[in-house]
């Protein structure tokens, strides 16, 4: 039966559809996508916004805490020993995916834990409700609305129901917390029994978990990176080394280690040259396609470290800041772009290539090159 669904028209610039009329306006799309309409109507038949979510977009810890403050309340005693408790009882799994993909299995405890607390919560929102909520706020552009039609194939092809479609206030499902794009891509079915069941297999959630980071370019065998100290006066404005070279320019571990042979690392200071130092690999950059955060992916990684038993807790004091807001960082970026930097985009997402913008501007203006997006830099970029 086909079904002509016309997209809401608007009578001026300021107009903007009924929530009813905006979610059927992107029947099209889903159809292009490969939405059938029975599962379009079957997802859609009475939705309602829940405009209470919208208060969450702007209290993301990540982006709230100073960097040291959302570590130590994601690496704890607590979720150590939960951890490696959940590492004996899921031994043969994590054994077996571990080998699959290639990708380390206390990383993968450590995302169990810093996503669902192992399993403990996993989100009980309604994943179509709050993913149409976001789109038609507009929040994040077109994203949320690409996933909500995202969401509709998931359901579609695992043949679950709305009600069976529960996750995180962001549209997140399962124990570790995929959005409908990486669940498509990513999900696997690990115990073979016909379905990607991130919310009641722990084992298909963790392989798909490894089978994201392996498709994000995981390189097994590599750390994630590693504390270190740093000699006085290093030359800071080369960021990224060999190994062989940062031991050669002084550089050691904090706990004492050997840095591997081969292989390279990236000096990161995640709260400017007063707070901790780290070499940071490719696969810190992996952990962050998880979530793009500084914050998140160290506490991962260290997560990972003291559930293996293979490193002591961070040592040092971290320096205490205000963390630059979205808005602060888009700022900077573009008029750093204006100023004729190359920033790589203007999103508001500092990665290690806007590490090295910033180290630049740093070093032209005599400030500590340590490629840190502090207050003080911002400010300063902002003067110009």
């Amino acid at each position: 039966m086909a079904i002509l669904v016309l997209p809401w028209v608007h009578t001026g610039a300021s107009a903007k559809p009924t929530f009813k009329n905006y979610i059927d306006s992107l029947y099209p799309d889903a159809a292009a996508a490969g939405v059938t309409w029975e599962t379009f109507e079957a997802a859609t038949t009475g939705l309602t916004p829940n405009n209470k979510i919208l208060k969450f977009t702007k209290s993301q810890p990540e982006f709230k805490r100073s960097i040291g403050q959302y570590v130590g309340k994601r690496v704890t005693s607590g979720q150590i020993k939960s951890g490696q408790a959940m590492g004996k009882k899921y031994n043969r799994t994590l054994s077996a995916i571990e080998r699959k993909y290639g990708v380390d299995r206390y990383v993968l405890l450590a995302i169990w834990g810093m996503e669902t607390n192992y399993g403990g919560y996993i989100g009980n929102s309604d994943t179509l409700q709050s993913l149409a909520t976001l789109a038609y706020a507009g929040y994040r552009g077109d994203y949320f609305q690409q996933e909500f039609i995202n969401a509709l194939l998931v359901m579609q092809q695992e043949k679950i129901s709305r009600r069976q479609m529960r996750g995180s206030w962001a549209g997140a499902v399962g124990h570790t917390q995929f959005m409908p794009s990486s669940f498509l891509k990513y999900a696997v079915d690990h115990t073979g029994d016909g379905k990607r069941d991130l919310w009641g297999s722990q084992s298909d959630a963790l392989a798909s978990a490894a089978n994201y980071l392996k498709g994000k370019g995981w390189q097994t065998g590599t750390p994630w990176g590693f504390q270190v100290n740093l000699p006085k006066n290093i030359d800071l404005t080369k960021a990224t080394d060999t190994y062989r070279n940062w031991v050669k320019r002084g550089v050691v571990r904090m706990d004492g280690g050997n840095l591997p042979d081969r292989g390279s690392a990236t000096l990161l200071f995640p709260s400017g040259i007063e707070g901790l130092a780290f070499l940071a690999t490719e696969n810190f950059m992996v952990l962050k396609s998880y979530n793009f955060s500084d914050a998140y992916a160290l506490s991962v990684g260290h997560l990972a470290d003291r559930i293996a038993n293979r490193h002591a807790p961070l040592a040092g004091n971290w320096n205490v800041e205000r963390p630059l807001n979205k808005a602060e960082r888009i700022a900077m970026q573009e008029k750093l772009k204006a100023l004729g930097y190359p920033v790589p985009r203007t999103d508001g997402r500092i990665g290690l290539e806007m590490r090295d913008v910033i180290r630049s501007y740093q070093s032209r203006n005599g400030m500590t090159p340590d490629g840190h997006a502090d207050v003080a830099v911002h400010d300063s970029v902002m003067k110009k």
